[in-house]
């Protein structure tokens, strides 16, 4: 577990009626040399996403373990078909954690659930276990400094409120970031994108939207499906329309919260749960939590080619080395991470 004095907290809870994508990656001293080499394997029929990772064809791709600072060791593979590409990642956990911002009721008044976010100490707001991916895209000595030093070279200093943001308007990096309790259910992943905006204390007051203000969303595309906060003043504004008992609500199967049919110790869950119909949801993700080896396997995938050259790395010179960072979090709103130190170099072969 991270304890809280060795927390990096460069972030802070997300804006009101957005979930603000922040990332805190890898630190790296390494050299473009030393960055840490994934193959990703062609294959002719693509593997069945799962969360199993039992597919035989995983085994054509030789795993990559890296160690996480404070955090799990980390393992990958990765294939690849004419069209699409897959990552099969997994890593221990000692918890479950689904329950982002679950209300729980006392008999008197609603609360949100808690959970155990570091050893030996008190309970906070229930969150969510969470992985992400950078991709530096579009400039190439941002790609160059990123192959040497990992997502350090995204985050600024103390006193810049340590916001993370590029340098440059030419500079842009895909983010990738899988959330347990509110896209797995759906079978994805989140896709955004990291800008250059970065704005002063003059500019903007507020420090929740000062301080992310360059992480933004890909587009959501027909309808603005997203998921949204189930809330309404001090409790939840919905309730499933089947069972108390359902771990997630998804949009169309809510309905509005009846507190007749509530009785001490229910509970709902936080969220209300879509999945984008535009390049926000443009990645496909399977994950399951094994709870005897206490680990989560993650599988995931995406078209080489999007079609969306702004926001997202395009895969469309399978000659060249392509790096990203990775972290996940423990049940954490993204303020304590384990991060692996070292970027990946991914070629195709």
């Amino acid at each position: 577990m991270i304890s809280r004095e060795r927390e990096m907290r460069f972030f802070v809870k997300p804006l009101a009626g957005l979930l603000v994508l922040t990332l805190i990656l890898a630190y790296a001293t390494s050299s473009q040399a030393k960055a840490m080499p994934l193959v990703s394997v062609k294959v002719d029929a693509p593997p069945k996403l799962d969360g199993s990772g039992a597919d035989a064809v995983w085994q054509k791709a030789r795993p990559l373990t890296a160690q996480s600072e404070d955090g799990p060791e980390i393992t990958i593979r990765s294939v690849y078909t004419k069209d699409r590409l897959y990552f099969l990642i997994s890593w221990k956990d000692a918890t479950e954690s689904i329950n982002m911002d679950k209300w729980v009721y006392d008999g008197k008044r609603w609360g949100i659930k808690q959970e155990i976010r570091w050893e030996d100490e008190d309970p906070w707001e229930a969150d969510s276990d969470r992985l992400c991916f950078q991709w530096p895209m579009r400039d190439e000595a941002l790609i160059r400094k990123f192959a040497d030093k990992g997502c350090a070279v995204l985050c600024h200093k103390p006193e810049k409120e340590n916001k993370m943001f590029t340098s440059t308007p030419d500079q842009l990096s895909d983010i990738w970031q899988w959330r347990a309790s509110l896209t797995n259910p759906l079978g994805y992943a989140s896709d955004g994108f990291l800008d250059h905006t970065n704005l002063s204390r003059k500019d903007e007051r507020d420090a929740d939207k000062r301080i992310n203000a360059a992480h933004k969303w890909d587009d959501l595309g027909p309808g603005g499906m997203a998921p949204v906060r189930n809330k309404e003043g001090e409790g939840p504004k919905w309730m499933p329309g089947t069972s108390l008992q359902e771990p997630f609500l998804i949009k169309g199967q809510e309905v509005p919260l009846d507190m007749s049919k509530i009785k001490k110790g229910d509970a709902i869950p936080g969220w209300v749960l879509a999945r984008p119909k535009g390049s926000r949801g443009n990645i496909d993700a399977a994950a399951k939590y094994d709870k005897d080896e206490e680990m989560w396997v993650l599988e995931l995938s995406r078209k080489l080619l999007t079609g969306d050259n702004v926001h997202d790395v395009q895969f469309d010179d399978l000659s060249k080395t392509y790096y990203f960072g990775m972290a996940v979090w423990e049940n954490d709103r993204l303020y304590g991470h384990t991060r692996v130190k070292k970027p990946f170099g991914l070629t195709f072969h």
